[in-house]
This record gives C-alpha cells, structure tokens and sequence, in this order.
C-alpha cells in the first residue's frame, strides 16, 4: 500500500512541474558543456552574436507556437522565409524600390502565403501537414526563380546599420525584437480572446465550435500571422546577412517546432507556453553555436536538434499517460 501511494505521489510531482521545468536543465547542460569545451563560447562578443542569431528563429517560433496550439502545424515558415528574403532583394536592388517598402512587401507575402494555408486547411478541410508541405516545396521553388537562382546582394546599407548595427540600452535591437515577438505572443495566448480560442481549438475542436468559436476564421488568422511573422524573419535576417540567398530559411522549420515542442507547448494542441519555447529557441541556438565553435559540422547540429524532437515528443506522451 505505501509503495502504492509512493507511485501515485510521484507520478503526481511529475505531472506538477512546469513545462519549461525541462527545457531549463537542457540549457544548463548545454550551456556548462560548451563553456567547458570551448572557453569562446561564452564570450561577451559570442553571447550577442548569439542573441543576433535567435532573433529570426524567434519570430518563427512565436508563430508556430499559436499555430501548434490549435492542434495544427506549418512546416512551410523556413521556405516561406526564403522567398520573402529573395522579394526584398528582388525589389530593393534590381527594381529600386525603397528598402522600407521592401520591407513591407516583403511581410505582406509572407502574411498571403499564411493565408493561402489557413484557406486551405480551414475551408478546404485539407489536413495541415499536407498543406504546408506544398506551400514549402512551392515557395522554396519560387524563392529559386528569383535572379537565376542567386543570391542576391548589395542591398541597402541602412537596412544592416538600422537592424544588425543598433543597440538599445546596450543590447542588439535583433535581441529586442525576437524579445517583442515573444512577449506579444504570450499576450495573446494569456490575454486576449483570440488566446483563448486557439487553445480551445486545440483542445477540442467541436467543442470548440459548438461553443461559438468561429473555427475557420480562428484558423486562417494564425496561419496568416505565422506567415507575416516568418516575412518579417526574412527582414531581419537579410539585415544581419547583408544578403539575401533562394537557400535562407533551411531546416528553421524544424528548428521552430523542436523549439516550441521542447519547451513545452504540446505537439496535438490546446497547451502551450511562449515561455518555453523562448527557453528552446535559445536552448537550439546554443547548440548549434556550441557546435560550430567545436569545429564540427552544421550537419550534426541539424541531427541533433531532429533527435531533440523526438524525444520531447516521447517525454510529452509519457507524462500524459502517467
């Protein structure tokens, strides 16, 4: 009987630490391995590059965390990317036209892209995965169309110095926009109704309807934002590159779901945490920073962060079956 209730209360403790309980302890070790390996790694001038670096992944992460909330996924973000990154080079360099403006077409695109999949997988009751992947396998080809299939460069010089060059209270504006991304991003999922309705979406989706939340609508708004916000990511990663390449964009698909899925949000939908997946996207940027100090290959970062998945995945399912 004691051995009994022993079980239950520490299947009950398990079950009552946070989600970002796990995420944490994989950051620390992260983090205490590399520091010890390569001394380099936690350099002053390494931490900003690094939080210059998350701040793209950031934006996709925010995104996929609400799209992940209503039970659905969009791996089209990283192709998305590239060819929001490609239009901005196309537009500002070959055409001319304003950076700023660029810019903002360049969001614009992306936030269509969002739209064309939340359409489809909520009018056209098409399966959210299948969606997405034509979506990334399109725009990954047209972002190729663009300049031969080169990358582009000689982009503006005020979009480095305004984004990658500035620093607000000493820090790199990049870190305080992927920090804005994720702030605004908890703010709707705690705060606000659309929050609310995309959890129940997740959680139950004809319970969700049945309660007068507005399902197709609800759906194609988070996938049109997860679309602008992956436009806005090919902003300012243009800005830290100085380039814009039809290759941007690879494997972040899978770097923001590992990041969000890690941190806690749960992978079916109607649980997640902004906080989490902050803690994971800079859990994966470590790692993949750790990695390339080490002299190894990106290619092993990549592996390691598939791998990262899954286990997060089987760790979510354990504690829901205990």
């Amino acid at each position: 009987m004691t051995s009994s209730k022993q079980i239950d209360r520490s299947q009950r403790n398990r079950r009552s630490l946070p989600p970002e309980f796990g995420v944490t302890i994989v950051l620390l070790a992260i983090s205490g391995y590399f520091c010890i390996v390569s001394p380099g790694f936690r350099s002053v001038d390494n931490m900003r590059l690094l939080s210059k670096q998350s701040a793209h992944i950031a934006l996709l992460a925010t995104g996929m965390t609400l799209v992940i909330a209503t039970g659905g996924i969009d791996i089209s973000v990283g192709s998305v990317l590239a060819l929001c990154s490609m239009t901005l080079g196309w537009l500002s360099v070959t055409l001319g036209w304003n950076v700023w403006l660029a810019c903002v077409a360049s969001i614009g695109l992306g936030a269509a892209c969002g739209l064309l999949n939340g359409l489809l997988i909520a009018k056209g009751k098409l399966p959210p995965i299948v969606v997405t992947l034509a979506t990334m396998a399109a725009a990954r080809a047209a972002a190729s169309l663009f300049n031969g299939g080169q990358s582009i460069s000689g982009l503006p010089d005020v979009l480095n110095q305004r984004f990658d060059l500035t620093n607000i209270a000493g820090l790199p504006l990049l870190l305080w926009i992927g920090v804005g991304a994720m702030l605004a991003g908890a703010m709707i999922l705690k705060r606000t109704s659309f929050g609310r309705q995309l959890l129940a979406l997740g959680g139950n989706r004809e319970s969700a309807r049945l309660s007068g939340n507005r399902v197709h609508r609800t759906e194609a708004a988070v996938y049109t934002l997860s679309g602008a916000l992956a436009g806005a990511a090919a902003v300012i990663n243009c800005a830290h590159v100085a380039t814009a390449t039809p290759d941007a964009g690879q494997y972040l698909e899978l770097t923001a779901i590992t990041a969000v899925v890690l941190g806690g949000t749960v992978i079916t939908g109607g649980k997640a945490t902004v906080l989490g997946t902050a803690l994971g996207v800079v859990t994966i940027t470590a790692l993949i920073s750790g990695i390339r100090l080490t002299g190894h290959e990106d290619r092993l970062a990549w592996f390691l962060v598939g791998i990262a998945l899954l286990l997060a995945v089987e760790v979510q399912k354990a504690r829901r079956s205990s």
